[in-house]
Parts: C-alpha cells; structure tokens; sequence
C-alpha cells in the first residue's frame, strides 16, 4: 500500500515536469537535501472526549529532488523527503496507551512539487531563492497497538528559502531554511489503537515543522 501511494504521485507529477520540457530555455538541476527539523508539538481530540498530546522529536532528515528550468529564473522541482523520528507522548486522557511515556516511533515521508523563484547579483557566487511546495504526506505508525493505522496519507505544502553558493559553472552548495506540513496528519486513531475512533476535530492535529540545513546542487545544461 506504501508502494502505491508514493508511485501515483511520483508518476504524474513526473509527467507534468516533462511536459514543460518543451522550451528554448533548458536547464536541468539535480539537488540533494539534508535538513535538521526542530520539534513540533501535536495533539488530537476525537470527538468521544479522546485526547493525547505529544512533540515529534527533531532529528535530521534527506531528500532529493530533480528541478526543471522553463525560464532563467523560476525551477519547478519533484521532490522527496524521508524523516525517521519519535513521538514523544506527554499526555493522554481516555486513550489504551498503558502510560504517558509511550514513544512510538514515526515515519514520514514527503512527495512534493515545488515552484522555486531565484535572483543572482551580477558577479556574485551567490544566487538566492524562495518557493513553495504542494503535494502529499505518508505517515508511518511504526509501533501500532492493536487496532491502529499503521498508516496515513495526507495533504502536505510547505515553504522553504536560501542561498546558492556556486563553486564552479556546474556544482554548488546549497543553504536553506524550510517548513513542512502534514494537514490533519494525526488522528486519535492513529495512536489509540482499539480504544480510538480516529475521528480527530482538533486542527493542531496537524504537524508544522521548522528545518534549516544545506546540500548540493548539479547543473545540467545552458
């Protein structure tokens, strides 16, 4: 099922990447991600008076991604975000977790296409950018109790801004500052196994991320 859901997205967002390939203006970039993301407090209630609240413990997380240029100065990127991490459960109320220091484990991963705008002063190493980012959220229960999602696939967006530093015409480092979002990514089912309805109607159930990090960046083409 994890299969399925990152092939669809990857495929067609793929498909949409080379139908913009057809432009006098051709400029292909490999760039390869390492982002440390800070913690992030999640909680959900379901509407049974279930609760649980808890942080998503940073940690470093990897991504790549394949960048298309149809002008100078705008890039649409495919891209893909893995983070392995824990949950660290503070609170719960009415929930079959045995104990408050339950730390189940979490996978996420991130399927993205990103609109990126750069500007570089004449003579400079330097080219800086900003974007945003639209696509889809994998989350992994990786230690379920009886009756939980193992699994849930959500809307994700996200922004991210930085700098370029070219070391050659072809090769650079990258510096960047991002946010990444899972939309009602958390239920009280996902935690609460048989006890939980999985109806969440807190929007903190959402997760919101702060990463800053770096990588590289491969130039291809004019």
């Amino acid at each position: 099922m994890l299969y399925r859901n990152i092939r669809i997205p990857f495929v067609f967002t793929l498909i949409i990447i080379l139908a913009l390939a057809d432009s006098c203006y051709s400029q292909w970039r490999g760039n390869v991600y390492g982002v440390y993301g800070f913690d992030d407090k999640i909680e959900a209630r379901a509407d049974d008076g279930q609760y649980f609240q808890g942080d998503i413990s940073g940690t470093l997380y990897y991504g790549a991604g394949i960048e298309y240029f149809p002008s100078k100065d705008f890039g649409v990127e495919l891209l893909y975000f893995r983070e392995d991490t824990e949950v660290n459960v503070k609170y719960t109320y009415n929930l079959n977790l045995n104990d408050t220091v339950f730390v189940p484990g979490l996978g996420m991963n991130f399927i993205m296409l990103g609109g990126t705008a750069y500007t570089k002063p004449k003579k400079s190493p330097m080219e800086f950018f900003g974007g945003a980012m639209l696509g889809i959220g994998i989350f992994e229960n990786k230690d379920p109790l009886p009756g939980a999602q193992t699994s849930s696939t959500v809307f994700a967006y996200g922004f991210r801004a930085g700098a370029n530093i070219w070391i050659s015409e072809s090769f650079g480092l990258k510096l960047t500052g991002q946010a990444l979002s899972g939309v009602k990514a958390f239920s009280s089912g996902f935690y609460s196994g048989t006890a939980g309805t999985g109806s969440s109607i807190n929007p903190e159930s959402s997760m919101f991320q702060f990463g800053l990090g770096g990588g590289l960046v491969f130039k291809f083409g004019k």
